[in-house]
């Protein structure tokens, strides 16, 4: 629910720097300069989650992560800039490995947006006391994903709803009141609606029972094109955190990894790529813990050895 003092979309510019977060207290994930002018979209308590809108090198970005169409390679921060131009104003940085909304092109630039959730205290005092302020009368907002943004032009759930499987089907699940959803497309009084949120990793298994968790590494060394791309949910076994050297070519230079074996009782060595958001979590690993884990191939087989590369999107301990 978007706060009193201002509609989705209305923009404000910010009166100190902030780091933007992809929760309140979550990772960063850009760190947003003084003077930027966002677009300010709800607030939870003493939060207030911003859109960032502005250009940046395309060729600084690669493919997917998670829910969001492309993302900042793991080489360095991407400054956002106000136009298309290397010099025109510094909006933000968008740290390495973010997910980002790409929304047009100029040339080598790409426009992009990126909903994040700042301090209130970054914004102008009058909008900061109102977004710190939490009167009894006012609804509490309803949860928002953190791993992704607010979509453009979403809707809100006005009373407990059943989501259907098709228009006129069989239930799937049931919707709180308040829940955000993007609409997608009408059919005869029906909305196809995206719902984003989180589940217990335990309680999922891939959806093509030919791959996913069948997958071995012996697999992905054996079909390196076919598999790439894939998403595997493995018991591994932890070896060491590590930082890659220049011999291993599809790992960036100085791009964190764990080191691991498995999955379950293969004895196969797996580069496991850390993205920044699981860091923290990976540093806390002791050698030789087990974990489950999911993740997306990067490469089947990995120059100079062979070693399968993985990129990291969950760890859970057994």
């Amino acid at each position: 629910m978007v706060s009193a003092w201002a509609s989705a979309g209305a923009q404000t510019a910010l009166t100190a720097a902030a780091e933007g977060r992809n929760a309140p207290g979550g990772a960063a994930v850009m760190s947003v300069r003084p003077g930027t002018k966002v677009a300010v979209v709800s607030t939870r308590e003493a939060n207030v989650l911003v859109t960032i809108d502005g250009w940046v090198d395309g060729s600084r970005l690669t493919g997917k992560l998670d829910t969001f169409p492309a993302s900042v390679d793991a080489k360095a921060p991407l400054r956002v800039r106000a136009s298309a131009s290397g010099s025109s104003t510094i909006l933000a940085e968008l740290h390495a490995r973010t997910g980002v909304h790409t929304i047009g092109k100029s040339g080598t630039w790409t426009r992009i947006k990126r909903s994040a959730w700042i301090p209130a205290s970054a914004l102008p005092k009058a909008v900061a006391s109102v977004a710190s302020a939490k009167p009894a009368a006012t609804p509490a907002a309803p949860a928002v994903s953190p791993a992704s943004p607010v979509p453009a032009g979403a809707m809100s759930v006005s009373k407990p709803t059943k989501l259907l499987a098709a228009p006129a089907g069989s239930a799937v699940a049931e919707l709180a009141a308040g829940t955000v959803v993007q609409m997608l497309a009408h059919d005869h009084g029906f909305a196809k609606v995206r719902i984003e949120g989180w589940v217990p990793e335990r309680e999922l298994s891939p959806a093509d029972s030919s791959l996913g968790a069948q997958l071995t590494a012996a697999d992905l060394r054996a079909d390196p094109e076919g598999t790439r791309g894939k998403t595997v949910q493995w018991e591994v076994e932890i070896l060491s955190l590590q930082t890659a050297d220049p011999l291993r070519r599809e790992l960036a230079r100085d791009e964190p990894y764990l080191l691991a074996k498995g999955p379950g009782a293969e004895n196969a060595l797996l580069y496991l790529a850390v993205p920044p958001s699981l860091l923290n979590q990976a540093k806390a690993l002791p050698p030789l813990t087990r974990v489950l884990i999911t993740a997306r191939v990067r490469a089947g087989h990995s120059e100079p050895v062979g070693t399968p590369i993985l990129d990291l999107k969950s760890i859970s301990k057994r």
